[in-house]
């Protein structure tokens, strides 16, 4: 058997520090790692090398970077042909397994995964989907690309219902394990908390706050030019009801940008408050995804958008009230125990619908949040099979 000190993992997902979520998830894919193989050192494929030798300086963790100068197109290149080569074993991450895009690498990760995957295969080196999410896929060649990454797989962990779904549509046999989203085993510093309480009482003050967070997806997921929602129209029904709960119920509106992309639609709707609204933006930009993870902790719920926003929110113990833009949504609230709590797109959408769930959640929130917290504690322990399935698969007891 390989000393655990001996292994070495090539991790493969989107890892650049744009997205908060994202760092979520890489920290607590390396934990369990190491968890599972104590003394393994991991590489990362990744456009932003600084910024994970400098957030993950804690993690036997070795940002590889990906550049064209390093003859790479994103992640497919010689960056990843040489990082298997190294490696005992390369796990894929997150939820990368989808066809959008099939045949742009800056966009679409299914050419490096075939690649990895074929290389790793040949030099009789471990396959592990480590807690990933799957699809969607919409193509035949989209399908048939999943179906042979999968199938070439030595194990696989699931974090939702939805990729299970997916995989039987696709006509695997079930050599799966369902497991749960890592970024839920993200833990908060007590240095974070004092942080962020000083900067969100000198922004909005000590009272109740609400956490908010939104993502850019709005066109293209909630249908507009099909009679749905525009971007206009989401921004102004969301200003309507962070007025209301500002002037009615006096709380401070912290608005939580976890994506790069997403500070457009967040600064769109912060400019239609009304001037006496308390509030304040904290972006991924300035903030770690433990900060911003403490900002929602001092919050009494979230108003929240983007999945991984969902999943921060409820593992740092705050419920969430889920604006619904994608399956994936849906299927962790039901999961966490809040299915009551989402508000989808095409179900009446508006600030009354919004207002009148946030205020079911306020009235009754200390009985949520004990509810939220018993689930996330069994999904915790959902996610451990992950660990303990790799440590089988490397050689450990």
């Amino acid at each position: 058997m390989t000393a655990s000190r001996q292994l070495r993992f090539t991790i493969l997902g989107s890892y650049t520090g744009r997205n908060a979520g994202d760092c979520a998830i890489l920290e607590n894919v390396v934990r369990g790692i190491v968890e599972a193989c104590p003394g393994a050192e991991c590489e990362v494929l990744t456009i932003n090398p600084g910024f994970v030798r400098d957030m993950f300086a804690d993690l036997p963790l070795k940002p590889i970077r990906t550049m064209p100068w390093d003859l790479s197109v994103k992640t497919l290149g010689l960056p990843l042909v040489r990082s298997v080569l190294r490696s005992n074993a390369v796990v894929i991450t997150s939820a990368i397994l989808f066809d959008r895009k099939f045949w742009n690498p800056l966009y679409n990760y299914l050419s490096a995964l075939v690649t990895a995957v074929a290389m790793a295969k040949a030099l009789g080196k471990k396959v592990v989907f480590y807690s990933v999410g799957v699809g969607p896929v919409y193509t035949w060649k989209g399908r048939k690309t999943v179906r042979w990454l999968l199938s070439k797989a030595d194990m696989i962990t699931l974090r939702e219902q939805a990729s299970r779904d997916i995989i039987a549509q696709l006509g695997l046999p079930e050599r799966y394990t369902m497991a749960a989203d890592p970024a839920l085993n993200q833990q908060i510093c007590p240095a974070d908390i004092q942080t962020m309480q000083r900067t969100l009482n000198d922004a909005v003050g000590p009272g109740p706050r609400v956490a908010i967070n939104l993502n850019a997806y709005i066109d293209s997921w909630t249908g507009q030019g099909k009679g749905k929602l525009s971007q206009d129209a989401f921004c102004r029904e969301i200003a309507n009801a962070a007025n209301h709960l500002a002037e009615a119920w006096d709380y401070g509106l912290v608005f939580i940008c976890t994506q790069y992309m997403d500070d457009a639609v967040m600064e769109n709707v912060i400019n239609r408050l009304a001037p006496q609204s308390r509030a304040v933006l904290l972006k991924n930009r300035a903030y770690n995804h433990r900060q911003l993870m403490a900002a929602m902790n001092l919050c009494d719920f979230m108003i929240g958008m983007r999945l991984h926003c969902q999943i921060l929110s409820v593992a740092a113990g705050t419920p969430c009230l889920a604006l619904n833009y994608a399956p994936k949504v849906r299927n962790f609230m039901e999961m966490a125990g809040l299915a009551d709590y989402v508000v989808d797109f095409d179900k009446g959408f508006g600030a009354d619908r919004i207002i009148e769930r946030a205020s079911h959640m306020r009235d009754h929130l200390h009985e949520i949040r004990l509810g939220v917290n018993e689930r996330v504690e069994a999904l915790k322990c959902q996610q451990k099979q992950s660990v303990r399935l790799l440590r089988e698969l490397m050689g450990g007891t």
